[in-house]
């Protein structure tokens, strides 16, 4: 008989931790046993931890953020705060976090980012308001993400900024920014604008912000809402564009951390994969993230979709269609939309995903590779994929390349098609560390794989 995971499950509050799945083996076979059930809350958003967290760091005063996300990415972005002097504690599962002012310390050592673009990005605009300076680094991997055209907006801005040709690790000399206009490119990544308007409050001048090549400002509107909740002076100055006031500090305060839209739409993507039904029973229906239209474009594949309050169900169709869709404004759910398109007979075309190249890994490429293993024509495109899907079969050893978003997307495919074995899954613990244990709760069970599987495709 397979093992079945032993699950936390049915999680009543975001704000319960998230505790990683138990004994997760280096190569994980998703057992195939028809359609799911569940109704959970999903965890804590990571984007609205991270950025409250920089927020707080920056902050007069201490600020209680109640219900965070506990994972490495959050992890990660909560170290560094300490490390410029925001000391955090914990009560009751919320994080106390003592503000610095606007007057961040420089650390003696570099500020290790992990794995995390977010707290990368982030901290290197903090650490333009430090004394001294600091160098922000992290693990192979982060080394391999962009960082250029931030450093170029902060320079712009009167920062000494210094990077290894456009990639970390990047040292800033710190002393404060003059404000000003800037433009700052952003096709490769939101988070550059964001990291630029979050020190924004602390500038000598107004600064005023074009985003250019933005082609997800949703998680820039998000940047925005939390700087706002903290009390700063932030608003929208064109279709692309923010005007930030200086004077207008963060002041600490209460802060509730909203589910996580990105986490939630891996679990309903199992629900439309195998015809079950998920409820998310924390689905805050005026969330700002970006990820949150997920559910309308399962909808658009054949899922029905049901709100009741806060809690939003997806329950998947007898067979799946195919799209044509532009996912510019959710590029992070490339990674769900391919691997079900692999599900839904007929060709699927998915656009405007070019930055997808540069995240975790070029995820366009692995999809490529990894779904073609299965059968599935795909064909790449420079800012997106098409996908002849229908005709998945195993076996098949799918390689995650230590992408959190492919391991959990490709748990919806395994979760429908026999013998998938999938390496790394523990990888998922970047965002979502309770991800198995959930799935194991609605019903889903896996085993260990011993080893090397029969490959199909390429």
């Amino acid at each position: 008989m397979p093992a079945r995971a032993s699950g936390t499950g049915g999680r009543g509050s975001p704000s319960r931790p998230q505790r990683p799945s138990q004994g997760l083996p280096a190569l994980l076979e998703v057992v195939p046993a028809g359609p799911v059930r569940a109704r959970l809350a999903a965890p804590a958003s990571k984007s609205v931890t991270n950025r409250a967290l920089a927020c707080a760091a920056l902050a007069d005063g201490e600020t209680r953020l109640r219900g965070p996300l506990r994972s490495d990415d959050a992890e990660a972005m909560r170290a560094a705060a300490a490390a410029l002097g925001a000391a955090t504690s914990e009560l009751d599962g919320d994080w106390l976090v003592r503000g610095t002012g606007g007057r961040p310390r420089s650390p003696a050592e570099p500020v290790d980012a992990r794995l995390s673009g977010t707290t990368m990005r982030f901290v290197a605009a903090l650490a333009t308001l430090t004394p001294a300076g600091a160098t922000v680094t992290g693990r192979a991997g982060l080394l391999a993400r962009p960082v250029g055209p931030l450093s170029a907006a902060l320079r712009s801005l009167g920062a000494e900024v210094a990077d290894r040709d456009g990639f970390p690790p990047v040292t800033v000399a710190g002393g404060g920014l003059a404000g000003g206009p800037v433009t700052v490119p952003s096709a490769g990544s939101s988070q550059f604008a964001s990291a630029v308007l979050l020190v924004a409050p602390y500038a000598r001048a107004p600064v005023e912000l074009v985003a250019d090549g933005l082609g997800a400002p949703g998680y820039v509107e998000l940047t925005a809402a939390v700087m706002g909740a903290f009390g700063a002076a932030v608003e929208r100055a064109g279709e692309a564009a923010w005007r930030v006031e200086p004077g207008r500090p963060y002041r600490g305060r209460g802060f509730a951390v909203e589910y996580d839209a990105s986490a939630a739409a891996h679990l309903f993507a199992v629900a439309a994969a195998t015809g079950g039904t998920v409820a998310v029973t924390n689905a805050e229906p005026a969330s700002r993230q970006p990820d949150a239209a997920l559910p309308a474009l399962l909808a658009a594949m054949g899922a029905t979709v049901q709100r009741e309050g806060a809690a939003l169900s997806v329950t998947g169709p007898p067979v799946l269609l195919p799209v044509d869709v532009d996912l510019a404004t959710i590029p992070d759910q490339v990674t769900t939309v391919a691997t079900l398109a692999a599900l839904a007979p007929g060709r699927s075309r998915l656009r405007g995903v070019a930055v997808a190249r540069g995240h975790e890994t070029d995820r366009l490429a692995a999809l490529a590779r990894e779904l073609a293993k299965l059968g599935v024509g795909v064909q790449e495109r420079p800012d997106g994929l098409e996908v002849r899907g229908g005709t998945a079969a195993g076996p098949a050893r799918l390689a995650t390349h230590g992408d959190h978003r492919l391991a959990m997307a490709f748990a919806a495919l395994a979760a429908r098609v026999p013998g998938v074995v999938i390496e790394d899954p523990g990888c998922v613990v970047k965002t979502y560390p309770g991800f198995w244990d959930d799935l194991a709760a609605a019903g889903l069970r896996w085993r260990a794989h011993p080893g090397e599987v029969a490959r199909s495709g390429g």
